[in-house]
């Protein structure tokens, strides 16, 4: 099915989303895992792909940039603008992927909550579409399943020491 293209601000689209997580790990952590470069290259990516060059400044208007890098070496470029920063329990994004114009396939806005449960974490993650461009519908009809892949390396990141030994 092709993706609906447009201006998606007002309105739902159908590649919204919801996804949810329990992670065993304090919120703090869970936080820095999502904010701090040298975590982030671990497992924002969906497999079989990798992060590379993963840099971000972490304020309300602040980039985080980086290069998901396919097995065979195709690369696509990400960029997220920090929208809202409240440590250690909320971050919204916006993103999206430039096409060779410069210009994006399209803009999506993340929502991370992250709920302190006592020995656990409750993620939350909201993709909302803002715009859909024509080229998006490779980026846009795996989202959904990727965002669920890069989740799940997360916890499994998270729950393994994230990277301390």
């Amino acid at each position: 099915m092709p993706v609906e293209i447009g201006n998606f601000e007002q309105k739902t689209h159908p590649k919204d989303f919801v996804l949810k997580r329990a992670i065993k790990a304090p919120r703090k952590l869970v936080f820095e895992c999502l904010t701090t470069a040298e975590h982030l290259v671990h497992f924002w990516a969906p497999k079989p792909f990798t992060t590379h060059n993963c840099k971000l400044e972490l304020r309300p208007g602040g980039e985080w940039t980086y290069t998901f890098r396919s097995p065979d070496g195709q690369e696509h470029n990400g960029k997220h603008i920090y929208r809202e920063i409240e440590p250690p329990r909320k971050l919204v994004m916006e993103a999206g992927v430039p096409g060779p114009d410069g210009k994006p396939f399209f803009t999506i806005r993340q929502t991370i909550l992250l709920e302190d449960k006592g020995q656990e974490t409750g993620l939350t993650l909201e993709m909302k579409v803002l715009q859909a461009n024509p080229g998006s519908e490779p980026f846009l009809g795996g989202a959904k399943q990727g965002t669920q892949m890069t989740l799940d390396q997360l916890v499994e990141y998270v729950e393994a020491g994230a990277g301390k030994g």
